[in-house]
């Protein structure tokens, strides 16, 4: 039986269930939501795109054989249809509707779904301190942020740093800013232990 999923989340999960659901019910639409313009990459790789350890982001979104994992890969290659730049507003369960926000044009859409997977991963948690908005602060989430840190360490403009969180991508992007770099580099944790 054809069924409509619809899937909010294409970095990890989101585009693993699409693909696996499309193997199982070939007859099926499913789409692919995201609010980044990127989907489908290895969030753990990110400090290596830091380090110059991968030298392109493409790289971090591409398979084993090479081939970018994007809108096309998914619909050419997997059946999936993949929205970009879209942002999940509402959820009406009763009525099986997602209310999706096209970021590019600012177009609203009502979207019917029999199945609904929502695999939005985590956000990273802002400061709630006067300033955490101002520039040169960054929060790791998603592709964007990174390629900005790396452009602007690239300036030569950064002589130290400081990241909050020491679990594995804190500490290993402590490494890259501080080996690589060369930028003096302080990791801050709530908890008593690393890791």
């Amino acid at each position: 039986m054809a069924q409509t999923v619809i899937i909010i989340g294409g970095v990890a999960l989101g585009p693993k269930a699409a693909c696996r659901f499309k193997r199982l019910e070939p007859q099926s639409r499913v789409i692919l939501i995201d609010q980044s313009e990127r989907i489908s990459y290895g969030g753990c790789g990110i400090p290596y795109f830091i380090s110059g350890d991968v030298s392109d982001p493409d790289q971090l979104q591409s398979t084993s054989f090479n081939m970018l994992r994007d809108e096309k890969f998914f619909r050419e290659a997997k059946g999936v249809d993949v929205w970009t730049l879209t942002r999940a507003l509402d959820i009406d369960r009763p009525a099986k509707k997602v209310r999706v926000r096209k970021l590019v044009t600012g177009e609203e859409l009502d979207l019917s779904y029999d199945q609904l997977v929502l695999a939005t991963g985590s956000v990273p948690r802002r400061l709630a301190t006067p300033g955490a908005d101002l520039p040169g602060i960054y929060a790791i989430a998603g592709l964007e942020e990174p390629i900005r840190i790396k452009e602007t360490i690239s300036k030569g403009r950064v002589g130290k740093a400081v990241i909050i969180g020491a679990g594995p991508i804190g500490l290993e992007m402590a490494e890259a800013l501080s080996d690589l770099w060369g930028i003096e580099t302080t990791v801050v944790e709530l908890r008593d232990q690393i890791l």
